[in-house]
Formats: C-alpha cells, sequence, structure tokens
C-alpha cells in the first residue's frame, strides 16, 4: 500500500470586497500619472486581432462573475491598476492600461471550459452561448449562462470498519446532505478526513467516495465514503545525522515527540520549524522514514537531517531616516555560546550622525538642539532556546543606552531584561518578561510641569536623577500573516500588559495596556488592502519619591504618543495629542527689533512672574511645541496598496485615523484626526524602502504655554548681569531689574498655534524602511 500525503484543502473563494476612495483624485494622477511603461503589444505583432474591450457574464446566479473570469482565457483590456480605474485616469492615457486582444480561437474553448466548471459544481444541465461583437474600436465578447437545476446530494454515508474511535471524527465535512453536487467539495471533504486519521494517528489510512445518480431522480446524488484506517502508527527512533558543532540532544530537545508517541504528521512539520529556530541551523530536514512503501508499519522512524552554519556571524548595517538622520549598527554573534546551541549576541548602534547639520533639511524629525545629539544603544543578550521543553525559551541581556523622543525627552539608562516565551502554536507566542533599569531623563521639564504641574526645580531635580523603572509584562502574539515585511494576506493580533509598582522594584507605579490587530486583503492583480486598529490605557500612576504630590503622574516614556511613519502619518513623529509650547521669557519681554517696530511687549514682568499675561502678539515661530503624551490612544490606518512597475515599485493610498487623550480630558471620538496620504514603495533587497506623504485638516489649536519662571532683582543676593537682557524698541539692549528663578510657570493664558496654515504647512514626509504596517 502506497503512503499518501495529505493534499491541501481548497476553500471556498473570496469574493471581491468593494472599498470606497473619495479623496485627492487630481493628487493621484499628479503622482502616478506618468508611471505607466506602455502599453502591452499583440503577440509577435499581430495587430490583426481586434483589441478586446468587454467580457461579460449573464446569468450566473451560483458562480460569481469574478471566479468566471478566472477560468477563461480570453481577457479584457483594464486598467494597471484600481485606482487608476476608479479615478478614469485609463480614459486618458494608454500607458495606464494593459491592452489585451481577442482570440477567436479560444472563444469556443472558453465556452467549455466554462460549461465544465458548473458540471464539477453539480449544474449539470448548464449551457453557455457566446456572442462577439467587432466594431471600429474593438470587440466585446458575451457569455450567456442557463444554470439549469443542479444535482443534490441527498444522503452522506459512511462504511468504517468497526473502529469507534474513527466514527468520532466524521462530523463537521466540508460539504452537507442538501449542497450541490460538487466534484471539488467532495474532494475537499475525502481530504479533510484523511487529514484528520493522519492527526489521530492512522498514518496508513485509506479513503474510498463512491456516488450514485439514479435515473428515476436525477437530481438527487447519494454519495459514500469508505473508510479504512489501517493500523495505529508510532514514533520509532529518531535518528540525527549532520550535526558537527551541536549535540544530538541540542536538536532532539526541539522535537515536540519522544519515542512511542501516536504518529502525527503535523508533529513532524513543528520539529521542522523548532530546529530552524536554533540559530545555528542552516538547512534541517524531518523525514519519516517507514520499511517500504507498502509495508504497514506501526513503528516508524524518523530521521533529522541537519547542515549547520558558522559558529560565529558578523554583520553590519548602516542607513538613513528622516527620524534617525543617519544610523550605523554592528552585531557579533556566537550561535552555541558554550555548547547547548545558546546564542549570545552583542550589538552595538549608533545613530543621529550629522543630524545636528542636517536638521533643517533631511533629518528634520531628529529633533533641536540636545534632542539632536548622538544617540544610540549597546547590548549583550543570551539566548537559551530549550527550557524545559522546545517550545521555551529564556532571553536575558544587559544593556546602556541614550534614546529620545524628540522634543519630549532624552533618556539614558543601564538595566537588564528578563524574559520567557512560549510557542503556543504556529506563529503563536505568548511571553513573561521583567525588565529592571535604571533611567536618567533629560530636557522632560516641560511635560512635567504642563502635565503634572511639577514645575519647581526641586521637585523637577527628583525626575531628572537616577530612578528605577521595572515593569513586568505579559503579552500574547498571533501572526498569521503570509509575510513578515510585506504581508499581502492575512491577519495579526498582538496585546500587551503592564504593571511596575514598588513590589517590581520600579519608583513609577503604574497598569498599562496596548493591544493590535492588523489584516491584509489581497484584492486582484497584486492590489493589497491593509487594515490596522491600535488601542492603549494605562492607569493614574505614582511617583514613589514625591509621595502623595506623585499621584497622577506616570513615566514619559511610558505614555502613549502617536503620529509618524508607522502611526498617523498627517503629523510628525509624537506630535499627535497633548502638546505644550516652551518660549523663552525674552520673546515675552522685549519689544519689537526695530525702530520701525515699536510694538509693546507681550507681558509686563509682573504679569509673567504671576502667570497672567496674554502671550498671544508673540510671533508663532519663537514658541516650541513639545508633545507630553497622553493616557489613552486610540488610531486606525486603512491603505490600498498597488504596483506601479512589476514587482519593484508600488504605489499606496492611505487614510490613518488617531488620537492620545491626556489624563484630565474626557476622551471623544470626536476628537480624532484623519490624515490622507499618497505612498510609494521600492522593493529592495533589505526590504520595502518607503517614502509617504500625509495631509492633515487640522488647524489651529490652543495650546498651554510654559516659560522661565521670574522673580525680582535682588542687589544683596544677585549679580548684575544675571538681570534679563531684552530687545528695545530700537533694537538695543535693555536690562530689567528681574531675574530667572529657576523654576517653570505655566501662563493662564493658552496661544492658538497653527491658526492659518498654507496647503505645504498641512504636508507631512515620512521615509523609511518596512511597510507602515
Amino acid at each position: 500500500m502506497s503512503v499518501a500525503e495529505v493534499p491541501s484543502q481548497t476553500g471556498p473563494s473570496l469574493r471581491p470586497t468593494a472599498v470606497r476612495f473619495s479623496f485627492l483624485a487630481g493628487f493621484l494622477l499628479a503622482a502616478f500619472g506618468l508611471a505607466g511603461t506602455g502599453a502591452i503589444q499583440p503577440v509577435h505583432g499581430q495587430t490583426s486581432r481586434p483589441e478586446l474591450l468587454e467580457v461579460s457574464f449573464e446569468g450566473n446566479q451560483a458562480i460569481h462573475t469574478d471566479t468566471l473570469r478566472k477560468i477563461i482565457l480570453n481577457r479584457a483590456t483594464n486598467c494597471r491598476s484600481i485606482i487608476f480605474k476608479l479615478t478614469l485616469a485609463c480614459r486618458f492615457s494608454e500607458a495606464l492600461r494593459t491592452r489585451r486582444f481577442l482570440e477567436p480561437r479560444q472563444v469556443s474553448r472558453d465556452s467549455a471550459r466554462v460549461s465544465l466548471y458548473y458540471w464539477t459544481q453539480g449544474y449539470r444541465e448548464a449551457r453557455v452561448d457566446t456572442a462577439m461583437t467587432v466594431e471600429d474600436e474593438g470587440a466585446r465578447l458575451a457569455f450567456t449562462i442557463d444554470e439549469g437545476r443542479p444535482v443534490r446530494i441527498d444522503s452522506i454515508s459512511f462504511r468504517v470498519y468497526d473502529n469507534p474511535i474513527v466514527e468520532n471524527l466524521l462530523s463537521g465535512l466540508p460539504v452537507r446532505r442538501g449542497d450541490p453536487f460538487s466534484t471539488r467539495g467532495l474532494e475537499a471533504a475525502r481530504d479533510t478526513l484523511t487529514r484528520r486519521l493522519y492527526e489521530a494517528g492512522y498514518f496508513h489510512a485509506e479513503i474510498l467516495r463512491s456516488s450514485f445518480i439514479a435515473t428515476e431522480a436525477p437530481y438527487s446524488a447519494r454519495v459514500g465514503f469508505e473508510v479504512d484506517p489501517g493500523p495505529r502508527v508510532r514514533f520509532g527512533e529518531i535518528i540525527v545525522e549532520g550535526n558537527v558543532e551541536l549535540d544530538r540532544s541540542n536538536i532532539t530537545r526541539m522535537v515536540p515527540f519522544q519515542t512511542g508517541q501516536l504518529f502525527r504528521p503535523r508533529l513532524i512539520e513543528e520539529a521542522q520549524r523548532n530546529i530552524y529556530s536554533l540559530d545555528l541551523i542552516r538547512n534541517a530536514t524531518v523525514q519519516a522514514m517507514p520499511s517500504s512503501p507498502e509495508a504497514l508499519d506501526t513503528i516508524i522512524p524518523i530521521r533529522v537531517q541537519v547542515a549547520e552554519g558558522d559558529v560565529h556571524r558578523v554583520r553590519t548595517a548602516a542607513g538613513w531616516s528622516t527620524a534617525d538622520c543617519f544610523n550605523a549598527e554592528a552585531r557579533w554573534a556566537s550561535r552555541n555560546f558554550m555548547g547547548g546551541a545558546r546564542r549570545l549576541t552583542v550589538t552595538g548602534r549608533v545613530s543621529n550622525i550629522l543630524s545636528h547639520q542636517l536638521e533643517p533639511t533631511a533629518c528634520y524629525q531628529t529633533g533641536k538642539g540636545e534632542f539632536a545629539d548622538l544617540k544610540g544603544r549597546f547590548s549583550v543578550e543570551l539566548v537559551q532556546p530549550s527550557l524545559f521543553s522546545s517550545r521555551n525559551s529564556l532571553v536575558m541581556s544587559a544593556f546602556a543606552e541614550r534614546e529620545s523622543l524628540p522634543d519630549v525627552f532624552i533618556r539614558e539608562a543601564f538595566g537588564l531584561s528578563f524574559g520567557i516565551s512560549r510557542i503556543l502554536s504556529r506563529r503563536t507566542t505568548a511571553t513573561l518578561s521583567w525588565q529592571p533599569q535604571l533611567t536618567r531623563l533629560a530636557a522632560a521639564e516641560a511635560s512635567f510641569c504642563n502635565s503634572f504641574l511639577i514645575c519647581t526645580k526641586d521637585d523637577i531635580s527628583v525626575f531628572v536623577q537616577r530612578n528605577w523603572l521595572a515593569p513586568v509584562g505579559i503579552g500574547l502574539n498571533l501572526d498569521r500573516s503570509n509575510n513578515v515585511l510585506n504581508p499581502t494576506r492575512g491577519w495579526s493580533f498582538a496585546i500587551e500588559a503592564e504593571h511596575a509598582s514598588r513590589f517590581t522594584g520600579s519608583d513609577f507605579s503604574y497598569n498599562r495596556l496596548a493591544s493590535e490587530v492588523a489584516s491584509y486583503i489581497d484584492l486582484s492583480g497584486d492590489v493589497i488592502l491593509a487594515f490596522r486598529v491600535r488601542g492603549g490605557a494605562i492607569s493614574e500612576g505614582q511617583f514613589e519619591k514625591l509621595d502623595e504630590a506623585g499621584l497622577g503622574i506616570i513615566h514619559p516614556q511610558k505614555r502613549f504618543y502617536a503620529g509618524g511613519s508607522n502611526s498617523v502619518r498627517g503629523f510628525g513623529e509624537g506630535r499627535l495629542g497633548p502638546r505644550v509650547l516652551r518660549v523663552d521669557v525674552d520673546h515675552l519681554l522685549e519689544n519689537g527689533p526695530t525702530a520701525e517696530n515699536r510694538a509693546p511687549p507681550a507681558c509686563t514682568p509682573t504679569a509673567l512672574a504671576t502667570g497672567s499675561c496674554d502671550p498671544s502678539p508673540v510671533a508663532e515661530g519663537l514658541f516650541d511645541p513639545r508633545p507630553t503624551g497622553g493616557s489613552r490612544m486610540a488610531g486606525a490606518n486603512l491603505e490600498l496598496r498597488f504596483p506601479l512597475v512589476g514587482s519593484l515599485l508600488q504605489g499606496a493610498v492611505f487614510a490613518d485615523a488617531g488620537q492620545v487623550w491626556g489624563q484630565a480630558e474626557p476622551t471623544s471620538f470626536g476628537d480624532i484626526e484623519v490624515t490622507p496620504g499618497l505612498g510609494l514603495r521600492y522593493f529592495s533587497p533589505i526590504g520595502p524602502i518607503r517614502l509617504d506623504v500625509g495631509y492633515r485638516y487640522r488647524g489651529g489649536v490652543d495650546l498651554g504655554v510654559i516659560t522661565q519662571g521670574i522673580r525680582a532683582f535682588d542687589p544683596m543676593t544677585d549679580k548684575a548681569d544675571d538681570r534679563i537682557r531684552v530687545r528695545g524698541p530700537g533694537g538695543n539692549t535693555i536690562l530689567l531689574d528681574w531675574v530667572e528663578s529657576g523654576d517653570l510657570r505655566v501662563l493662564n493664558s493658552p496661544y492658538l498655534f497653527g491658526a492659518n496654515p498654507t496647503f505645504w504647512d498641512r504636508l507631512q514626509l515620512h521615509f523609511s524602511i518596512g511597510q507602515a504596517f
């Protein structure tokens, strides 16, 4: 008896998804109207055949038109992209169309193909007529279908050879009584039943299908399955070949079965995936080794063949993006550290290279001043690939880093990380982690003062010194997409919860939850519809060192931020949500810079000292907007990706929506910002290189204003040179009898920021690597 592999089950065809787009049609034409590469010419220069303008189907109810179009060979001229079709661009440019020509000899064959397909679906009386119309512009081909009455399944019977265990596997098959007599559906049912028997240990199972249509009842069919499960099979000896550096035990630990267990083919596939997860393995094959194809072995040995790579590996990389400027990374790895397939990795990364010089142009999202200084990370990571089970892995690391969220905070940290991951099923992973780190925050004074009213230099100094942040986290990740870098089908889901308190060793206490789900649909012709929804919330936190005054304080690193190349692309990095305006005190106190401009100062020193001054007369360009983050976040992304030039260049049209709410703000979905945009993706060897332009509708918004606090000059304690200098009516410098107090001051009046944006002010450019999601 031959051993057959389980064929893959053919699922029902997906009906096309209707998609509406209603913005920037002119943008599309301007950006992509010239992207065509020329019309496709007739084969071998045969210009005598008319262009096929339309292929239509009438009378089909049981089978969708798109399915029938895929069956035939005659195809009509169509737009290269659904975007060009929706915007009517193909009417104005032949370069945007894929021209097709009538194949007269295939018309009758196409009719036979449609009839045969109907026959296999149970419509055995189906009749197909064709009509061709040839005009000056081209030809049109129409199929008229009379589906007739289908043959339906009247009964389904099973004959099983005295095995009650097998009888429990017969329910829930893809075909049921009353369904059309589809040969494809019956084969899918047979494949499903075979696969179930294989996974129950009946590796030699055979299933015969029979059907009968009586002459006196031509529209009813009786279907039968004869099931011979054969003997139950178990795993035999596990033979390992090809290992040099790794011990046999290092490999067998990754095999999710043992000798004597019931034979299940999916465990063989899982074993191969697990062995591939060992970084040293370059190639792995796991095979069942029956004594002969005809033998009904009850014990089947397993052969594991591996090929190892280099024990040590060095990798370097360099790149550029608008958020990190020029950056570089180097990595050294030992893939069998002290044996046991352990992986030791040493990584160094530096970014913001040349950001000070290029900040106004190529690196404008890195931030200004100290935010544009070099940042980076050095880490050492040890991975134990098998911890008590092949499904478990242990990850430990130590790191030192200087990172920043542009114009929000600069973070310096030293820390450790401990994590345990467990593979629950294929591409489904659960993680448990603890990350104690000693952190120091800089340039976050505006955030502290605006969000928590921590404005005095003494209280701020408690924040900027080193504090412990030590959250315990648990996460779940399900990935059912077909590609990590460029998914085109499937979906993914991730959820993560964190807790930090003095019991976890943290100076900051909070509870945080974040989740994300994404879906990818292949519409047709490499046109991909991608959708993502994100959300998160964090509880009111506490900073232990400030006792009761610290109630409501959330570490800036753990607050939610939105905007950027992978978020709401109409905004810069972190620029959507709560913000505060920082302005120097001299801009509030000085006159106009020239004699011709003698406008009075925006504020008097006394009004500024009490916070009662109105900053509205100050020019908008003198304010520095700083994101402060929020405690709740919601966002969604919708993106249509379509080919432009073969498989090298892809276009995209997207609409992003989202908002972040501060702790004191009510959650209102009316606050959500929607930003449409356009994008290009170039598929390089390192992944999709992405250029996106988002458009934001938002106009002016009232924002709080923070500046330096001041007090009256005291000649007994203050130096004369410490007095505040401002420009007078003629541009000359004036010394005021006031000095900066060292504290921050929140002004009582907000400032209307961004009140009159131009079209170009509303655009946001992003350049990065990888799809947005």
